[in-house]
């Protein structure tokens, strides 16, 4: 049996007319009545009976409509799937970052790409960069967010941000007032920051150094956000990524610092397993937001 010969039978049956049937084929009258003859002949028995110049199913070929119907039923669902996961309706979608991106701005897009598409069924793991790295290489996660471009020879890493650190202060601070911080005012200050082997750590501390400015390391965290906390609560100052900056801004007083430290953030995909439609979709929608709000003068 051919689908032609079934799609055939099916239309016969439904639009009751071979007239019909053919128009909803969008074929002649002839090729529907060969197509329903050839299917009874590979059937071995008769679908239709002939009276009066119209065609009347068979308690058999009605037996065999309805397993018909349930196959098409099942091609319905199979087509439909299909133009939901073109239209980016239907799918998984697997993310893993770092936790400067992954506690507060992917969770916000995220959400805001999954009321475009929905139906879509999404990830979020939050994981040192180098994790979400392996994470990805190894097919894991579709896609991931990183802080301090890593490179890895199985992984394709895009910059989608880079910006000036910002040095935050507790809320009514002596140095609120002004507009730029710079190093010499932070002398003697407490300070907060990142585990020695962070790159930023190793920035901040040559640039103080190359100064000769004294800080009183009073605390250290892997985390941005755990510094903003120590810092809101009056532990000491610190140097963040702009991203982090902005989502604690109302818990702590902001500032641009000067000379420029820069932190960058960027986009990990598999160079080994191209991602699928969807991951790219999101990604693409994740880079236009951090352009939106986070621009590169801002």
């Amino acid at each position: 049996m051919k689908i032609r010969q079934l799609e055939a039978f099916r239309a016969l049956i439904v639009r009751q007319t071979v007239t019909r049937a053919a128009q909803m084929l969008h074929v002649s009258q002839p090729a529907v009545t060969r197509l329903i003859n050839d299917l009874e002949a590979d059937v071995g028995f008769a679908l239709f009976e002939r009276a009066n110049g119209r065609l009347h199913p068979t308690p058999e070929g009605m037996v065999l409509f309805e397993e018909v119907e349930r196959s098409f039923a099942g091609l319905d669902r199979i087509a439909q799937t299909a133009e939901q996961i073109k239209s980016l309706r239907r799918g998984s979608l697997h993310i893993a970052g770092a936790p400067a991106m992954a506690l507060e701005f992917l969770p916000g897009v995220l959400t805001a790409f999954i009321r475009e598409h929905e139906g879509i069924n999404t990830t979020l793991l939050i994981h040192a960069s180098s994790i979400v790295i392996d994470l990805v290489v190894g097919r894991r996660c579709d896609v991931g967010f990183i802080a301090h471009p890593l490179t890895h020879a199985g992984a394709n890493i895009e910059t989608i941000h880079s910006a000036p650190m910002r040095c935050i202060l507790p809320l009514g601070h002596r140095l609120a007032e002004k507009p730029v911080i710079t190093p010499e005012d932070l002398r003697g200050e407490s300070f907060i920051s990142f585990p020695k082997e962070f790159d930023a750590r190793m920035h901040i501390d040559g640039l103080f150094a190359e100064q000769r400015i004294d800080r009183v390391m009073t605390a250290e965290s892997q985390l941005s956000a755990a510094i903003c906390v120590l810092v809101e609560h009056g532990a000491g100052v610190a140097l963040i990524d702009q991203i982090t900056a902005h989502y604690a801004s109302q818990r702590v007083v902001v500032k641009p610092f000067e000379p420029t430290i820069l932190s960058e953030f960027a986009v990990v995909t598999s160079n080994q397993h191209p991602p699928s439609q969807l991951a790219k979709a999101f990604v693409d929608y994740a880079k236009r937001r951090i352009g939106e709000i986070f621009p590169v003068d801002g």
